[in-house]
């Protein structure tokens, strides 16, 4: 199956658009009782799930690896640094005729560049082409920002990878001659439960470094009252890993 036939799959399957889906189908049979339970369901969980202070509950639920601390980098004598790719970007004008990277690959690289200095580790960047086999590497362009705009050199690239499972399978490989096992792995919180399992199950020892949390405790704010678009962006990656965390469940179980 096509990276771009998956992509496509999870748009409609996943929240947001699954219940939007769910609502117009409803509202299409709404002469029948059934039909107006599903639409006003489908309406109800759309509006419920565009409010912030509800996805921030949700993210506070998912995102349970903590923040990294000194004393847990002390206690585990890591080795290497491993940062994962977030994918590309390709519509950006305002670097004609490159791809450059998605915004949450960025965040990723700004927390692993600040650990590099911070904890004095060589760094790997894993990730391969995105979409197609002639696109460029993730790894190559996250090297080149690490170094050039975050000051930070990259001792190793793992450009094969087309998915989580790929990138710990691939960096162990690459690592294995170096006699890395042991690792600090740096991704989005949202992402790091399924990569923590799938790098672990690679044969690292993995100290997690999550970044960019969605769940935010503490007093909620008016704005997190009101329907936010970027609600149902956090909904959707929440709800992709959920699915990819039962499939490795199954995978690896």
């Amino acid at each position: 199956m096509s990276a771009m036939l998956v992509y496509a799959l999870q748009a409609l399957l996943l929240p947001p658009v699954s219940l939007l889906v769910l609502a117009l189908v409803g509202l299409a049979y709404g002469n029948r009782k059934w039909g107006r339970n599903m639409a006003l369901t489908g309406l109800i969980l759309l509006w419920l799930l565009s409010l912030p202070v509800v996805v921030n509950r949700l993210g506070l639920w998912w995102e349970r690896v903590p923040p990294v601390t000194a004393e847990a980098v002390a206690a585990s004598k890591p080795q290497a640094l491993v940062v994962i790719g977030g994918g590309l970007q390709f519509d950006t004008p305002e670097y004609p005729g490159q791809i450059t990277l998605h915004p949450r690959n960025l965040l990723r690289l700004r927390y692993a560049a600040k650990l590099a200095w911070d904890l004095g580790l060589p760094v790997l960047v894993s990730g391969g082409g995105a979409l197609a086999p002639d696109d460029v590497a993730e790894a190559d362009l996250m090297a080149e920002i690490l170094d050039r705009e975050f000051k930070t050199p990259v001792a190793w690239q793992e450009r094969e990878s087309r998915n989580t499972a790929e990138n710990a399978g691939f960096s162990r490989e690459l690592l294995r001659q170096y006699g890395i096992d042991n690792i600090v792995l740096v991704t989005q919180a949202y992402h790091m439960p399924r990569a923590l399992m799938a790098f672990r199950n690679a044969g690292f020892k993995v100290l997690p470094a999550p970044t960019a949390f969605i769940g935010r405790s503490g007093d909620s704010r008016f704005l997190d009252w009101l329907p936010s678009p970027s609600a149902w962006a956090n909904v959707f990656l929440l709800a992709h890993e959920a699915v990819g965390m039962v499939w490795y469940g199954i995978r690896y179980g």
